[in-house]
């Protein structure tokens, strides 16, 4: 039994491994996802991380500390919604403003962003363009490929889905978000939240370090007898 000790404690290593790896995930403001740097939180076993939030132009300036992320896990989709009351913007304001992170390391099979609107009102436009970039991140540019995805409400013809695919599996995936809002002088320009999901393989119904410790069981057993 004392042989088999070294093993059952580098099982416990193992299986212990990934409560201990990370920071869940939280709903939490964009401000504090950006706090965490280079080692970021956990959602359903990947790592979202290095969060950043520029203002690019126009005359409204939305703090990151007003915008809020919520981390979600549903079957093989994992999500980040990013809202805030005051993406609402009406008259001459407009804006522009890039968020941008990196998921990693997983096995991703799909990126879709979905724009949870608030309508807007004709002239006004809400518009937000994803640029992926496949296997890197963002540094700040993409150095391997690229793919966009757009989703927006005009007040007229509202596209509120978009996704692509990949041919291959990614490991990392960096995200950017441009978010466009301008209420071209008499119209709304707002939304209620923008939300990027990734797609991951379903895991295993038996969970692996259950498997483990069957097949540890049986060796023991049969070293026994």
């Amino acid at each position: 039994m004392l042989r088999l000790l070294p093993r059952w404690l580098c099982f416990l290593a193992v299986c212990s491994a990934p409560g201990v790896a990370g920071t869940i995930c939280v709903t939490d403001t964009l401000a504090n996802y950006q706090a965490l740097g280079s080692g970021g939180c956990q959602i359903g076993g990947l790592t979202v991380k290095d969060f950043s939030y520029d203002f690019v132009s126009g005359t409204v300036t939305i703090p990151a500390s007003s915008i809020t992320v919520t981390p979600s896990t549903v079957g093989d989709t994992l999500g980040l919604t990013f809202s805030s009351a005051q993406f609402n913007l009406t008259g001459s304001a407009s804006s522009v403003y890039r968020l941008a992170y990196t998921w990693d390391p997983g096995d991703i099979r799909s990126l879709e962003d979905i724009l949870n609107n608030d309508p807007t009102v004709s002239p006004g436009l809400a518009r937000i363009t994803t640029l992926d970039c496949e296997d890197a991140a963002f540094t700040p540019t993409c150095l391997t490929s690229t793919d966009t995805v757009v989703v927006l409400d005009d007040g007229i013809h509202p596209i509120l889905t978009d996704s692509v695919s990949f041919l291959s599996p990614v490991g990392t995936l960096g995200i950017q978000n441009t978010i466009e809002l301008d209420a071209n002088t008499s119209g709304i320009a707002e939304f209620t939240s923008i939300e990027n999901e990734i797609t991951i393989p379903e895991p295993s119904t038996v969970p692996p370090c259950l498997l483990v410790a069957l097949l540890m069981f049986r060796r023991l057993r049969f070293e026994r007898f």
